[in-house]
């Protein structure tokens, strides 16, 4: 078996057990749209989102292509109006694991221990994913509308690819996102579960798909402030 085909057969292969991944949470049915307006449910949901600093007390889950899961106690703190975040990963005995950073330009790891530095380029990636659920949540008011029996769907496109919006529920939420390239999602988010406090809707069951570096993250949220 010569290496490309190899190389093929193992990447069609950890799409294909990604695809089959079970849901790790299970998401109420969306409920029809009647009259729907796409502008009213950008601004709707747009309204939600907190522009306040929130520090999330979270479990998150890594599970690597042909690895057993790897699971963290996270500390993440958001903050939308600076556009950043920081991520403290923890094992169960309180030992700092991990510290990622990052804005819309990229992420750092600003810590790791031996064994997951070896593996920067992957840790860094995992960055931009976490940046990606937490923030660009909107769709542009350029972007592109189609609506189905209960979502509405924006497209709008970039450099990289099309990027999709489903947006749904009363109140209206963002259900996913994810970037569609040449072969299909180059990455996907989906929001299962949201919460809400002070007026704002605050997510806190997610998973996030990245079928480039072929890992899946889960996002438990235990508690904010």
């Amino acid at each position: 078996m010569n290496c490309s085909f190899r190389t093929f057969l193992v990447f069609a292969l950890a799409i294909f057990l990604a695809g089959c991944a079970p849901e790790p949470f299970v998401r109420a049915p969306l409920p029809p749209l009647r009259s729907p307006d796409a502008a009213a449910m950008r601004q709707s949901f747009l309204r939600s989102l907190p522009n306040r600093k929130v520090t999330f007390d979270d479990t998150v889950i890594i599970e690597p292509p042909f690895h057993d899961s790897i699971s963290a106690l996270g500390e993440l703190v958001i903050d939308r109006q600076a556009g950043t975040f920081q991520l403290v990963g923890l094992d169960h005995l309180g030992v700092t694991l991990l510290q990622i950073s990052g804005d819309s330009h990229g992420s750092t790891v600003d810590y790791a221990v031996p064994e997951l530095i070896e593996h920067k380029d992957l840790l860094i990636a995992m960055g931009q994913d976490i940046w990606r659920m937490f923030f660009d949540l909107v769709p542009t008011k350029t972007a592109k509308v189609e609506f189905a029996d209960n979502a509405a769907w924006y497209s709008e496109d970039t450099p990289d690819g099309t990027l999709i919006y489903e947006l749904g529920g009363n109140p209206v939420v963002l259900v996913q996102k994810y970037l569609d390239g040449f072969f299909g999602a180059v990455w996907r988010v989906r929001y299962y579960q949201y919460a809400s406090s002070d007026g704002s809707l605050y997510p806190y069951g997610i998973v996030m798909d990245n079928s480039r570096y072929h890992y899946r993250i889960i996002v438990k949220n235990r508690a904010m402030q």
